[in-house]
């Protein structure tokens, strides 16, 4: 998550670094929760944390769906995030050089 995004953020003291593919460990440097607006729903992310050297915001699909009750369904080229419950899609997004993407034009942080 960028930073800018992240308004009211604690400093995250820790050791930990996230590790990325190619070997590199990157410093975490805040923390904190926020929600996130996409079309009709709001959804809560908890623990997010900065990372200073990152050229793309990830999201654990793991925290997502247990902070949000709900749950996803990857093919090729989509993806579709459901409500567990009802099994309505609540949205999708395509896939973009080997990733799924959540695209910032759908998505806003709500303090």
């Amino acid at each position: 998550m960028f930073l800018t995004t992240l308004t009211k953020s604690a400093p995250f003291i820790s050791n930990d670094h996230l590790y990325v593919d190619d070997g590199k460990d990157l410093s975490l440097s805040n923390i904190r929760h926020t929600m996130l607006h996409i079309s009709k729903h709001t959804f809560t992310l908890s623990n997010v944390l900065h990372v200073p050297h990152i050229t793309k915001p990830l999201l654990s699909i793991h925290k997502f769906y247990r902070d949000n009750n709900v749950y996803y369904e990857f093919h090729a080229s989509v993806f579709y995030v459901k409500d567990l419950t009802t099994k309505a899609v609540l949205f999708s997004g395509q896939s973009h050089d080997s990733l799924y993407v959540m695209s910032k034009s759908f998505a806003t942080s709500i303090p």
